[in-house]
């Protein structure tokens, strides 16, 4: 599987990494669309996914964050590539998997998630790359952490047109 990486201003490969975060996102494509999720307060856009808790694998995860996040019931197909990102004295591993709907069921949010007003959404894969890149020009220089999320799904859409356009 593909690994693309990313690296902060701080990144020494003799650095210690004292937290290390594996997650989950989903790539769920129907008619040409792209499931995606946008927040309010922040603005922000990512696909559906999130933290892998206690023991479960990727697949569970992915299955329980649709279910919760977006009220869809899903079946992992491919894991398709992943995401490293060292981000100070952390390690995010986000892998990006195929997933093909196969029911629906109540969404139920964490807190967090209500408060950022999270809602599901089906985009075009060129609108969605569009909206990342102002995303990007919005928060460059600021926020950090949110041009980093926006700047590691940037990557993975481009990554997503390509396959996508591979097997069109």
């Amino acid at each position: 599987m593909k690994v693309i990486e990313i690296f902060d201003d701080d990144y020494s490969k003799d650095k210690s990494y004292g937290y290390n975060r594996n997650a989950v996102r989903a790539v769920i494509i129907n008619d040409g669309k792209l499931l995606v999720e946008y927040a309010k307060t922040p603005k922000m856009l990512m696909l559906a996914g999130g933290g892998i808790e206690g023991q479960e694998s990727n697949d569970e995860c992915i299955i329980r964050e649709c279910k919760e996040e977006c009220g869809l019931v899903v079946n992992p197909i491919k894991e398709l590539f992943a995401i490293r990102e060292y981000f100070h004295d952390m390690i995010f591993f986000s892998t990006y998997t195929l997933c093909e709907i196969v029911g629906e069921d109540e969404k139920s949010y964490t807190e967090k998630e209500k408060s950022l007003g999270i809602v599901c959404e089906w985009q075009d894969l060129d609108v969605v790359q569009k909206q990342l890149q102002e995303l990007l020009s919005e928060y460059k220089g600021g926020d950090e952490e949110l041009y980093g999320c926006h700047y590691r799904e940037y990557l993975a859409i481009k990554e997503i047109a390509n396959i996508y356009n591979d097997i069109k």
